[in-house]
């Protein structure tokens, strides 16, 4: 039978946080040290609840089972009852989590120590999916008194044109996680830390200066063997199986070593209430052409985009929940089996009415281009085709 471990009445009883009054979450018995790694995880200050938590996060010293059965060695392991996810990494501290409660209030038991919750981002999603409420791979930013949801894959542009708006005043919503509500007039961010690459910085030299120089020459180095790389094997030599592989290694590191900032150190005072209204939706996709092309886009079209991109986020949580199907073959959770068709008919709603945009771009792309080509579109109301300028550049045509 599984014991706990409690902790001594030293320890925090109790910490709240309340995301926009959509998600609550209760740490209970947490460390100072847990208690900072979920802050970092969720980006939001401490709050109150003025009612029951949906997640009750529990922290104790151990987590004593049975014997388990292991999926992969220090990755997953069960018991008659209970999955258990390792956390990567050398500390493999585990984590209690109800797969069949996910969505609906449910408690999640954790080791101390962890420097993140696994799969928290996913299972808030989901809670806040089975509310009505939506989650978006996207930065979000109010410019001008206009409302700007900007999603896309991973690396797609997205920071970077967030950066773009941001040195022209933007107010900051969320990057890289904003829930969207079901009848589209709301939109809710997280301020989380931004993740900056090597481009980025170059654009940034104020914040290039306050990143720590081990950081620094631990990027400059990585670049420089994806230099050496590329002289080294070709274009021929990339394109074999050693060549991908060492390709993959190399960007892996060098992301791993891409600094973070808090959005402050971007937005300065502009880091507001985090809420705004999507008046204006675009998703940016890079292309191997050197040109800008902006495309109005039908909302039924990028609903079942945005939706794919949400399951494809997903896929961490997605795995260990047909590992939790494996182990307990019986059991089900229908807010997670059904959360494609949930996300995409929450996103026709919300998109009705509204200007939406595909923006195909070369990449790596300067942010102050970027922003160049996309601001014209959050002046008008598109009517028409987008006309291509002969240079790459392009504007909306205009209409009521």
């Amino acid at each position: 039978m599984k014991q706990l471990i409690p902790f001594s009445s030293s320890h925090q009883p109790q910490v709240e946080f309340d995301l926009h009054g959509l998600v609550g979450i209760r740490l209970v018995d947490p460390t100072p040290g847990d208690v900072a790694a979920v802050s970092k995880q969720l980006g939001v200050l401490q709050q109150p609840l003025l009612r029951e938590p949906d997640i009750t996060l529990r922290f104790v010293e151990r987590l004593l089972t049975p014997p388990l059965r292991h999926l992969g060695f220090k990755k997953l392991g069960f018991t008659d009852n209970a999955l258990f996810v390792f956390e990567d990494g050398a500390n493999s501290g585990k984590v209690r989590i109800p797969f069949a409660q996910i969505g609906r209030k449910c408690e999640i038991v954790c080791e101390s120590g962890l420097q993140t919750v696994p799969l928290l981002k996913p299972i808030l999603a989901l809670t806040a999916q089975a509310k009505g409420f939506v989650s978006v791979h996207a930065s979000a930013f109010v410019h001008n008194g206009v409302g700007v949801l900007m999603a896309g894959w991973a690396e797609s542009g997205k920071t970077t044109a967030l950066l773009g708006f941001a040195a022209r005043g933007a107010e900051l919503i969320g990057e890289d996680w904003v829930l969207v509500t079901g009848d589209g007039k709301k939109m809710c961010g997280l301020p989380t830390m931004i993740e900056l690459s090597s481009s980025h910085l170059e654009s940034l030299p104020h914040v290039r200066r306050t990143i720590k120089r081990s950081r620094l020459f631990m990027l400059a180095a990585l670049h420089r063997l994806h230099r050496i790389q590329d002289a080294a094997l070709g274009r021929k030599g990339n394109r074999t199986s050693l060549g991908r592989l060492l390709g993959r290694i190399v960007t892996a590191l060098e992301q791993r070593a891409y600094p973070t900032v808090p959005p402050q150190a971007i937005f300065g005072n502009h880091v507001g209430s985090l809420v705004g209204r999507p008046d204006k939706v675009f998703l940016l996709v890079s292309h191997d052409d050197p040109w800008v092309e902006v495309k109005p886009t039908p909302p039924s079209e990028m609903a079942l985009r945005l939706a794919h991109l949400a399951q494809y986020e997903q896929i961490g949580l997605l795995e260990h929940y047909l590992a939790f199907k494996f182990a307990f073959p019986e059991a089900t959770n229908s807010i997670i089996e059904s959360s494609f068709d949930s996300h995409h008919e929450i996103l026709s709603q919300a998109l009705i009415g509204k200007d939406i945009y595909t923006v195909w771009h070369p990449y790596p792309m300067v942010f102050s281009d970027l922003y160049e080509e996309i601001e014209p579109f959050l002046k008008h109301k598109t009517s028409g085709p987008v006309l291509l300028h002969p240079h790459g550049l392009t504007q909306p045509a205009t209409g009521t």
